[in-house]
């Protein structure tokens, strides 16, 4: 009886590890198959690039043009991004948002674009570094951050990439600076930007063939040297060439955009019937036109002038395709400033910068992919215009004025006492003035019921009473476009300010935008649409609950970790333990 009790006893002993043996062994083969599903799941979205973007605006998503243009890269692209080091803390999320998209856009490709990151304070030769990265076309970036000591440190950046492709470069100023919000706004608007800018520059620089844009010239425009900046820029993508009309209809056949840049002359009818018949034939133009003139060479002898109406003779053709430019300026509270001599008669001069309202700043408008996220725009004696109705032809306003703007019709007096009089705020009481729009659709011709015989120097052409669809932006500033000159003729940078010698304004990115618009035939400029949200932290929600998310992200883990734990050991007890009970018996 003895021996059996010892012999059951021995087989139960083998079938419980036999048991143990078999749930072992399925724990562990549960364990590797779940284990090498992950990894080739892993390999396999690695392989095609897939992703799962779960955000709700879709930030981490290319778009099917931008992985269109990377499938079809001409060449190898390179592209060399000024962010690598220590970056301020509100800086960071740029730079991890630039190093997510380069690694899309790398996997999109091919491997055919490569890029790589760069401390731009290498050391010893950080100034030399800077000034190389300036003769590029990168701009400082400055931020003010707070050390362990209490006080603040002013950190000099350079968030800026160079893009290179086909033997040609492009320099891409990733951050603006934009005083009126902000650094975390300034970043983010970076982020929502990035797409647009690399692939743009991608896309520019694998042209084959160059589109071709002309200044207008003869009608007292603008001279080389004050939109040398902006032809400069324009030069490295397109054929940028400056004609004269002589009322030659055929004049811009080979042109697809036209640059009418502040006329001060009288236009002739036959050099308006060229420009007409370059819209007609779907041409596009960008007109920067001064309704008002003011000769400011007076003022900066301390003598007074006038502003009188700019008999530009374009009003009656810009009537007919759908805007009209009013004969004269705005002042405006939100101005730029000037340096002003505040010192008594007698003394030596003491220059101090004052507000001068003939200097507004405008406000872009965030509706359109033209002026979207940019800075606020520099003007000098701009004019007002309005959008009118008509079929066929949709309009947008581009820049518009603060919400504190006062409108003075010419002729009026201007004076640089007037800076240091007081301001009558009751007078700056409207807000929103269009100074640019945007003109879409198809345009009529204001020479259809004319005699056309002398025109076009005698020789007979084919006319067209109505435009195939195209676009026009027409801005109530020619100075907009143009940059200031040094008194050795040396053009400064657009949206330069030579008084506080910094690139403060947004000029020459609302310049590269008009024409990246008007001449854009693959839809990328659509790209500056994208809206990526801002989650910022409610510092007051911060500082008034800030003993409670302490306890919640430290006690919280813990008590869920320990709950996980009582859990598991209470599921292992009621699986295994009817088992030994059984053995028992």
């Amino acid at each position: 009886m003895a021996y059996g009790l010892r012999l059951i006893i021995h087989t139960s002993y083998f079938r419980t590890s036999n048991i143990n043996m078999t749930v072992k062994q399925k724990d562990i083969l549960h364990f590797f198959t779940v284990t090498a599903g992950a990894v080739a799941l892993f390999l396999l979205a690695n392989a095609f690039h897939l992703r799962l973007d779960l955000t709700a605006d879709k930030r981490y998503t290319l778009s099917a043009a931008t992985k269109k243009l990377l499938h079809e890269l001409p060449g190898s692209a390179f592209i060399r991004v000024y962010l690598e080091g220590e970056m301020p803390v509100g800086v960071r999320p740029l730079q991890r948002a630039v190093k997510d998209m380069l690694s899309d856009m790398q996997a999109y490709s091919g491997g055919r674009l490569q890029y790589e990151f760069v401390n731009p304070a290498p050391g010893r030769q950080k100034e030399a570094f800077y000034r190389d990265l300036l003769r590029k076309g990168l701009l400082p970036y400055t931020v003010q951050e707070k050390n362990a000591e209490g006080g603040v440190t002013q950190i000099n950046l350079f968030p800026g990439a160079v893009v290179s492709l086909s033997g040609r470069q492009r320099a891409l100023n990733l951050l603006e600076v934009n005083r009126q919000i902000s650094t975390e706004e300034n970043v983010n608007n970076a982020i929502q930007n990035l797409e647009y800018l690399f692939t743009s520059a991608v896309e520019e620089l694998g042209r084959k063939e160059l589109e071709k844009i002309a200044f207008i010239d003869g009608h007292g425009e603008l001279s080389a040297a004050q939109v040398a900046d902006a032809v400069q820029d324009l030069s490295a993508y397109y054929r940028v060439n400056r004609i004269t009309l002589s009322g030659d209809v055929n004049a811009l056949n080979d042109y697809a955009l036209a640059v009418v840049a502040k006329p001060s002359t009288p236009w002739s009818e036959a050099d308006k019937l060229a420009i007409d018949q370059h819209i007609m034939r779907g041409g596009k133009v960008a007109w920067f036109i001064d309704p008002v003139t003011v000769h400011e060479d007076s003022l900066a002898n301390g003598h007074v002038t006038f502003g009188i109406i700019n008999d530009h003779n374009l009003n009656d053709m810009l009537f007919r395709y759908g805007v009209r430019i009013n004969a004269n300026v705005v002042q405006d509270l939100q101005c730029a400033l000037i340096p002003v001599n505040v010192a008594p008669a007698g003394m030596p001069a003491k220059f101090s910068p004052m507000p001068w309202t003939y200097y507004p700043l405008l406000y872009p408008s965030p509706n359109n992919p033209i002026s979207r996220n940019l800075n606020v725009v520099k003007t000098e004696f701009p004019g007002t215009l309005d959008t009118l109705p008509g079929a066929g032809v949709a309009k947008q306003v581009l820049l518009s004025t603060s919400p504190r703007s006062f409108v003075k019709n010419a002729p009026f007096y201007v004076g640089l006492e007037q800076v240091v009089e007081n301001i009558d705020a009751r007078l700056y009481s409207r807000g929103a003035i269009p100074v640019a729009a945007l003109l879409q659709g198809e345009f009529s011709s204001i020479f259809q019921h004319r005699a056309l015989s002398s025109y076009n120097n005698g020789r007979p052409f084919a006319f067209a009473a109505k435009s195939v669809p195209t676009a026009q932006v027409v801005v109530a500033d020619g100075d907009v476009i143009r940059n200031d000159v040094t008194a050795d003729g040396s053009p400064l940078p657009l949206g330069y300010d030579r008084y506080t010698r910094q690139a403060l304004y947004g000029n020459k990115g609302f310049v590269q935008n008009v024409v990246a618009y008007l001449l854009d035939d693959s839809g990328l400029m659509s790209l500056r649409s994208k809206v990526v949200a801002m989650r910022l932290l409610d510092r007051a929600r911060v500082v008034q609950e800030r003993t409670a998310w302490i306890a919640v992200n430290t006690v919280a883990p813990l008590a869920l970790l320990a709950l996980g734990g009582v859990c598991f050991v209470l599921r292992r007890k009621k699986k295994y333990g009817g088992r030994v009970l059984n053995l028992k018996k």
